[in-house]
């Protein structure tokens, strides 16, 4: 494993990363944008300034950025606010990493592509019609000239199977346990990947010592519907609860791309990497999470 510090440790994704790194690497860096605790540093994405972290002195090699402006609808509703962040400030950390030896890493996304047509190869051309993507995209075209040692994860959807924490299956499950009808697109297509595969997906790729743009994502590509389908029937519950819309008729996804799946090549032929859990295991998974239904809410 190649040690690497975290620029965002307390999300989702770099709180997993951050406490992979740290198995073999103790006193590996993750921060947080502010109130430190539990050994994370702060650290500011607006006047972002690598020094203070002592990376290359403390043995780092690598430099992952998760920091971010995540919400798509976040990025619409404010795109000089999420600017700042998502790349302004992205950009500023990338070229101070770029004058050091270690690697930047960078978590993009499918949005990156129109969704006309899925089944996006790595080398496929970015189309953004989000402003979330427009940042990702600007993040990826930029990197280049900032940075010799650079790589770039290209993600689909990610997802945890445990119960309560609020990703793409578990709030799904969370929705029909409680006796709730959930809507869900038959038109939008991706290529959903559990966390822990990803984790396993990015450690592949450091060992090799790869660089560039890498797509990272499942082997399935299928709807939103479809998803909350096969959910349904192992949570044996009646499938006319999931409700099909359209996704451009819900108000709040008017504009998203429809398909994002992606092919991954580089990752399979280059980092040797096909561990995936199938998605019928994940599903299996949360279903028995919730097989007794909501907690009892106390009075």
């Amino acid at each position: 494993m190649i040690k690497t510090a975290v620029i965002g440790a307390d999300g989702y994704l770099g709180r997993r990363l951050w406490n992979m790194y740290r198995k073999e690497y103790p006193d590996c860096v993750g921060t947080v944008f502010s109130n430190p605790r539990g050994g994370l540093v702060k650290f500011d994405l607006h006047h972002p300034d690598i020094c203070p972290l002592r990376l290359e002195e403390t043995g780092h090699r690598a430099v992952f950025i998760c920091a971010a402006k995540s919400g798509v609808t976040d990025c619409e509703d404010g795109p000089e606010a999420s600017y700042s962040v998502n790349v302004t400030g992205t950009l500023d950390v990338i070229r101070q990493v770029g004058r050091t030896s270690m690697q930047v890493i960078f978590p993009s996304s499918d949005y990156v592509f129109d969704g006309r047509g899925g089944r996006y190869d790595d080398g496929h051309p970015t189309a953004p019609e989000t402003e979330y993507g427009r940042q990702k995209a600007a993040v990826e075209r930029a990197l280049p000239s900032l940075s010799k040692n650079f790589l770039v994860l290209r993600l689909s959807k990610i997802f945890g199977t445990t119960r309560g924490d609020g990703t793409l299956l578990d709030e799904m499950a969370a929705g029909l346990a409680a006796g709730l009808n959930i809507t869900a697109a038959p038109d939008q297509y991706f290529c959903p990947l559990h966390v822990d595969d990803f984790l396993k997906a990015a450690d592949a790729v450091q060992v090799r010592q790869l660089t560039g743009v890498m797509n990272v994502a499942g082997r399935e590509r299928l709807s939103r519907y479809d998803l909350a389908i096969r959910l349904a029937g192992k949570m044996n519950v009646d499938s006319a609860r999931v409700r099909p819309v359209r996704l451009h008729d819900i108000p709040s996804m008017k504009g998203r791309p429809r398909d994002t799946s992606m092919v991954c090549s580089r990752l399979t032929s280059e980092a040797g990497f096909s561990e995936i859990t199938p998605l019928s295991e994940s599903i299996r998974k949360v279903a028995e999470n919730w097989k007794e239904g909501p907690p009892i809410q106390k009075r």
